[in-house]
């Protein structure tokens, strides 16, 4: 199987429901179309040449408030781990840098910060990896950001158990009230 990249965020109170939802609508977009095993299997041949070999990629992406950040002195980082042939990238966003932003303008903001990221990393790390080509990799990552920016894959968010969950919340928030 060509899977090499896993890819999850984490992400905290957006202010309100509409924010939250927004958020996590936009988040769950890009997240999934990056962990799409079918893109990853079609460009897999382009970027290793061992079947069989782990993840090369975990990548982890924060959206806190600045105050979690500065309270919890937070801040991305990546480290490649020789003894499982990986390069994790952990990467914190501020929520206020996006959040007041439409959906559209929000998700291409992201998508922008995140490649920069990304490819910045792999260049660094380019070397470390024994069985997979971060720098081929990357006109490929930037070929499926572009289409995540542009938002050309189905979503589906309001069918998700996620959205779901959110409404629960947001119902049993204001029963209280």
């Amino acid at each position: 199987m060509g899977v090499f990249l896993s890819i999850t965020y984490e992400s905290r109170y957006a202010g309100d429901f509409e924010n939250n939802v927004k958020q996590n609508k936009v988040l769950d977009y890009i997240i999934d179309n990056l962990n799409n095993m079918i893109w990853q299997e079609e460009i897999c041949a382009k970027l290793r040449e061992v079947e069989k070999q782990p993840d090369a990629l975990f990548i982890i992406l924060r959206l806190f408030s600045y105050d979690d950040i500065e309270k919890g002195n937070l801040k991305s980082y990546t480290r490649y781990k020789k003894s499982e042939e990986k390069l994790v990238i952990d990467q914190m966003f501020t929520i206020e840098d996006y959040i007041d932003f439409p959906e559209d303008v929000m998700r291409q903001k992201l998508c922008d910060d995140i490649f920069d990221y990304i490819s910045i990393m792999l260049k660094k790390y380019k070397d470390r990896f024994y069985d997979f080509d971060a720098i081929a990799f990357i006109p490929l990552l930037k070929e499926r950001i572009s289409q995540i920016k542009n938002q050309v894959f189905e979503d589906n968010f309001y069918e998700t158990e996620s959205f779901v969950m959110l409404k629960q919340a947001e119902e049993i928030k204001n029963q209280t009230i």
